[in-house]
């Protein structure tokens, strides 16, 4: 028999699986239909019944029978009803068995909520997600006005908010991750935008010392209108970025004493490089690896590699697996990017 947090794994697996045979709309309709349609319909009765508070009711007993690490509150008069989830029990088993085939997991939630909850009358007014088990949203009836509700529970106030990256809606709808570069509320878009115009992308890694066998000859050094892929130590050995278009891989390791200090190198340079200049920041965010507090290091949050790797069939994540060195997912991520220019992102 399975338990309720068993069957995530195959849960992940049907998503991609969607994607990869039909298409990113194809796992939208399966979200709405399926799930909100069908398996979720005691929250689409429970908000017909008693609107608010029905919806309250049923997802604390959700909570309670699926041992979520979460807190809702309820206040009608300020027609709000708000969650924190501190630790997720889906998206934390996904990370407790390594798992990652679908590129985009969390969205799913969103996916059937929003149809369902819109059928009664009641929107997702905000939501944001940071892809490691925690997030928070409010609802809110549609047809009177609503104010906000701040709480105790507010899972921003928790250190680990500040790792991962946030996913944001609004009234319903996904924001663009990066509204100063792209209106793109995909990352895989948004990687493609970045790098639109480009000749070619160029993957410049450090070499130990004294290895030449790999690094670019004269002939293929980028050139002005060449995209840029670096890691960490490559980005901190060239000089700023100009005007070629450039993005910096940001690896998993920040645990040892050395590796924090080569992450607070980049955090110095990026912050003192004109905003013109600055490149892309990127992340694996492999399952259950630890990630840095980017708020600490005045960073932005990286953007996301492994959908656009899944997605163009450049990566597949085997759990209990070696990770992947950055030169290989850099060379992955070229690859990739050539591919969904192209427009061929399903191969």
């Amino acid at each position: 028999m399975l338990g309720c947090h068993d069957f995530c794994g195959w849960y992940e697996w049907t998503f991609h699986f969607f994607r990869r045979r039909w298409g990113q709309e194809a796992v939208a309709r399966l979200w709405a239909e399926a799930i909100g349609g069908e398996s979720q319909r005691h929250y689409l009765d429970a908000g017909r019944k008693a609107g608010l508070a029905g919806l309250y009711h049923t997802w604390v007993k959700t909570g309670q029978d699926e041992a979520c690490d979460w807190t809702f509150t309820l206040d009608e008069a300020r027609n709000v009803l708000r969650w924190d989830m501190r630790r997720c029990p889906s998206k934390g088993f996904l990370i407790a068995q390594d798992c990652n085939a679908d590129e985009d997991y969390c969205d799913h939630c969103m996916g059937w909520m929003i149809p369902l909850l819109d059928q009664v009358g009641v929107e997702v007014w905000e939501h944001e997600h940071n892809h490691l088990g925690q997030c928070w949203g409010t609802m809110r009836c549609k047809d009177r006005p609503a104010e906000p509700l701040e709480v105790e529970a507010d899972i921003r106030r928790d250190p680990r908010w500040n790792s991962g990256y946030l996913d944001r809606w609004e009234r319903g709808r996904k924001q663009p991750l990066m509204p100063e570069v792209s209106a793109a509320v995909d990352s895989c878009q948004l990687l493609v935008d970045w790098f639109a115009g480009c000749d070619q992308i160029v993957v410049v890694a450090d070499e130990p010392a004294g290895s030449a066998e790999t690094r670019p000859t004269e002939g293929s050094m980028p050139g002005p209108r060449d995209g840029i892929l670096l890691t960490v130590p490559a980005y901190l050995q060239r000089p700023p970025l100009q005007p070629a278009r450039g993005a910096v891989l940001i690896g998993h390791g920040v645990t040892t004493g050395a590796e924090r200090e080569c992450l607070a190198q980049l955090a110095s340079k990026y912050l003192a490089t004109s905003e013109n200049q600055r490149p892309l920041l990127l992340h694996p965010y492999l399952p259950g690896r630890s990630t840095a507090d980017w708020v600490s290091y005045r960073l932005p949050r990286p953007v996301p590699i492994l959908p656009l790797l899944i997605r163009t069939g450049q990566y597949v994540h085997v759990p209990g697996s070696a990770d992947p060195e950055d030169r290989f997912l850099l060379t992955a991520l070229s690859r990739a990017l050539q591919l969904a220019s192209r427009g061929d992102s399903r191969r």
